[in-house]
């Protein structure tokens, strides 16, 4: 019997296709073939062996004698041998092929294409049909196709959505088709489709004339040149063209053929090739691409070396796509959280946790760090050489400097390790978790290994941490973060790593230790926000362990309790983070502090509804709850309300406060150093300024400095800082104008030292306090930038912008200085003013406003 002949095997499919009466066959006519076969040879080939062999089901070997043998019979010859003779003997006498033209290629193409295109939309993450266009990948793709380039790539990292924004793209070329503006052949296939070919042993150019229903003996290039006039152009379009998919003979021999190809036809003006990869792929294979020779069309963003042309997502796409799968309260979105949805996968996995309720406008940063972990739980630790991708992360993190904040590491230095685990690096890169940037000369060579966003860095910081400390979080660990991150910024995302990591391993006890972590207050703030955060959504979990619900069912510890107090700290997410203490079955004294504190953030945002809750909340616990404080928060809130909302100021409260500050007790733990003390003495002092009487407030400070505390002002003690402003504003509505100056000379050398320390709300104060000194020293050349900063900072804090536009606004000097200046400030002040339903004329009873 003949052996098997690629030449006239190719023949024989086609010779099938015409038997059964198809022009083309698509995955579903192999069901209608199989049955076809049977009934004229009653002899059996199936389905799947029919999928195999046309190219539509992975292969790994070559067709039986016996599968050819029968599909010979079903066209009419006796068998293989006798199909083979009749080629050899009269080859030209067939009639069962159709002489090729442009229509037949675009109708063969267009199957394939749209079969291609049906699975890359079923496999898509978020229903394809509520995802976006890709502007810049469309771009770039016309850009290509308007010029004289053969061939392009779209190259990023795994997940940065090439495949759905190349979808996209290729049906408005369909479309334009179906419109009869052009006249174009798109041949679209991924790269699953050329292992087939590989492995059966054809050229890639037989096989894609094969799959286009013609053969080597046709003449397709001459074809396509004489039908160009039809204004069209051929696209060869494949999917997912990595190096990873196939062994490293495999791939270089496939990417030879390709080129081939490309060589074949890159004088023809209509061939145009397109092919995705992952940088990693284009990295490692550009120099094989004979990038040289003016073909290519290369257009990457930034660097050359990160090979990347399809970004991720910036804030106008986040909100588009959110937009498009929920039409609901989506404009809202911030750019901080746009920014961290920005990476597709990360928004594929939120989705599919919340189809039914998608909602961006409210996310955590738990949530985060929750989809992070999706990630890595689905690209690293499921799947093959899980063990070795671990151990490596772990290797990488070993060797990187931490204490110098080099998060780098040379590659020759850890050769050795990636030689171990050469797979594990591979699809490490491919993923798009690491990437090796090359940067060498030809003096020195420099490649170096990094993590390509500070997630993945920190999470694998943090993990080798706990590894090196026997998984536990203890005061050992966190004395190692205070050493090894002590001059860097990712000594925060590190430990809430940790502290995420001892929360789900249920070693809630330790969280007393963070006390021991030394933190600046911005870092605080952003460590307490992120644990009321877990508090919150980890308590309204589905399926809690036992353990969590336990956590929940006890009182908050003091130590912890107290370390999430603090007036520096209020902000929208700090009322989160009081909330999220909520959670816990606090004592009635703990209690009523949370809802002093959740109090004053109202007061701040001049939000009276959620003020009001906060008195009713707190008039309705015991009055035993407030034994133990010097201070009463009850009396002090609801005088400030009284005095927001109709400006009536009660004259009990001021006689209260005046009572303890002459007479202060004397026994008992009224003055024990806590930060809930803190917070409720800071309470007394805002209480007193209603009164417009500074000397007051200032005789209640000095009390306080002799009988609490009297710390020097210092960006890292929120309380010193917040009284020393109390007493500076004194100093201003007094014009006591050398101590006010004094104290600004100290709170700018603090700023210049270290802005970074300031929360936004220790900012907003600092720049009302240096306008205050603008106004007072005349100095109005620089208070329009100072007016600037402090609206920037102060963001929902209304009631401080109130103020300060107010004191600037009263000030009648500047109406001829800066007339435009002070417009705007009157118009913002009024406007807000009157969207808050604030009293002007009682919170600034000597405000004579000039109108215009």
């Amino acid at each position: 019997m003949t052996s098997f002949l690629p030449q006239y095997y190719e023949l024989l499919k086609r010779a099938v296709i015409a038997t059964s009466g198809l022009s083309n066959i698509t995955p579903h006519d192999c069901r209608i073939i199989a049955a076809d076969i049977i009934r004229h040879t009653k002899q059996s080939v199936s389905e799947t062996t029919l999928k195999r062999v046309f190219g539509f089901a992975y292969s790994k070997f070559k067709p039986s004698i016996f599968t050819i043998d029968v599909m010979a019979k079903y066209c009419g010859f006796k068998g293989w041998e006798d199909f083979c003779h009749s080629q050899e003997v009269k080859p030209n006498k067939t009639t069962l092929y159709t002489t090729p033209d442009w229509d037949s290629l675009n109708l063969n193409a267009q199957k394939i294409t749209n079969f291609t295109l049906q699975v890359l939309r079923n496999k898509s993450g978020i229903p394809y049909s509520q995802t976006i266009t890709r502007r810049i990948v469309s771009d770039h793709l016309d850009d290509f196709v308007n010029n004289h380039y053969s061939a392009t790539v779209l190259a990023a990292p795994a997940g940065h959505g090439k495949t759905i924004a190349l979808c996209h793209w290729i049906e408005e070329r369909l479309l334009n088709n179906g419109a009869g503006n052009n006249q174009d052949v798109v041949l679209f296939f991924s790269t699953s489709a050329l292992m087939n070919a590989f492995l059966s042993g054809q050229d890639i150019n037989h096989w894609l004339l094969a799959l286009l229903g013609y053969t080597a003996n046709d003449d397709v290039a001459a074809m396509l040149n004489q039908q160009r006039e039809k204004g069209g152009n051929f696209y060869l379009i494949i999917d997912a063209f990595d190096e990873h998919v196939y062994k490293p003979e495999q791939y270089k021999l496939l990417q030879a053929q390709l080129l081939d190809i490309l060589a074949l036809y890159q004088g023809s003006s209509w061939f145009k090739l397109i092919v995705t990869m992952r940088s990693f792929t284009w990295i490692n294979n550009r120099h094989e691409f004979n990038l040289n020779d003016e073909n290519w069309f290369i257009r990457f963003i930034g660097d050359e070396n990160s090979a990347l042309n399809v970004p991720l997502f910036d804030t106008g796409e986040v909100r588009q796509l959110a937009s498009k799968i929920n039409q609901g309260n989506t404009n809202n979105i911030s750019t901080d959280i746009a920014l961290q949805f920005s990476h597709p996968l990360y928004f594929q996995f939120y989705y599919k946790q919340n189809s039914q309720n998608f909602c961006l406008n409210n996310i955590s940063q738990v949530c985060m760090y929750e989809l992070v972990s999706t990630f890595i739980l689905n690209k690293i630790y499921m799947g093959q050489s899980s063990a070795e991708k671990m151990l490596l992360i772990q290797g990488l993190a070993d060797e990187m400097d931490i204490a110098s904040g080099n998060f780098t590491v040379p590659r020759a230095k850890v050769n050795g390790l990636i030689k171990l685990y050469y797979q594990a690096y591979h699809e490490l890169l491919s993923i798009g978790y690491l990437r090796e940037i090359n940067k060498s000369t030809g003096l020195h060579y420099n490649s170096f290994i990094e993590f390509t966003n500070q997630y993945f860095q920190n999470h694998a910081l943090a993990k080798s941490l706990l590894y090196n400390n026997n998984s536990i979080f203890d005061e050992s660990l966190i004395a190692q973060i205070n050493n090894l991150f002590e001059t860097n910024a990712q000594k925060v995302p590190v430990l809430q790593w940790c502290v995420l990591y001892a929360f789900k391993a249920g070693q809630h006890c330790n969280f007393d230790l963070l006390t021991h972590a030394k933190l600046s207050l911005t870092e605080k703030a952003d460590l307490i926000n992120f644990m009321g955060d877990m508090f919150s959504e980890q308590c309204a979990t589905q399926g809690q362990s036992e353990s969590l619900r336990s956590f929940f069912r006890q009182d908050c510890s003091p130590e912890l309790f107290n370390y999430f107090f603090g007036l520096e700290f209020i902000s929208l997410k700090y009322k989160r983070t009081l909330q999220g203490l909520l959670k816990f079955n606090l004592s009635n004294r703990k209690k009523a502090l949370i809802h002093t504190a959740l109090a004053l953030t109202a007061i701040l945002r001049f939000d009276m509804n959620e003020l009001e809750e906060c008195i009713v909340k707190l008039k309705a616990l015991p009055s035993e709850s407030f034994n133990r404080f010097a201070i009463n928060p009850v009396k002090c809130l609801d005088a400030i309300y009284s005095f927001l909302k109709t400006g009536e100021i009660k004259r009990d409260v001021g006689q209260e406060l005046t009572r303890f500050y002459f007479n202060p007790p004397k026994e008992g733990n009224y003055f024990t150093n806590t930060a809930s003390h803190d917070m409720l003495f800071l309470l007394g002092a805002y209480t007193l300024i209603i009164f417009q009487k500074p000397l007051k407030t200032l005789r209640y400070i000095s009390t306080l400095e002799k009988n609490y505390k009297n710390p020097k002002v210092s960006a890292q003690h929120g309380y010193s800082f917040i009284i020393g402003l109390i007493k500076a504003d004194c100093y201003y509505r007094h014009g006591r104008t050398v101590e006010l100056s004094e104290s600004y000379q100290l709170y700018k050398a603090l700023y210049r030292q270290s802005p970074e320390t300031f929360t936004d709300y220790m900012k907003t104060a600092f720049y009302a306090l240096r306008i205050k000194i603008n106004l007072l020293e005349k100095d109005y050349i620089h208070i329009i930038d100072n007016t600037r900063a402090f609206m920037d900072v102060a963001g929902q804090h209304n009631l401080s912008k109130c103020i300060m536009l107010g004191t600037i606004v009263n000030n009648t000097e500047l109406v001829n200085v800066y007339p435009e200046f002070y417009k705007q400030c009157r118009y913002e002040f009024c406007k807000l003013s009157r969207e808050l339903g604030l009293l002007k004329e009682v919170i600034f009873p000597e405000m004579t406003i000039v109108q215009h």
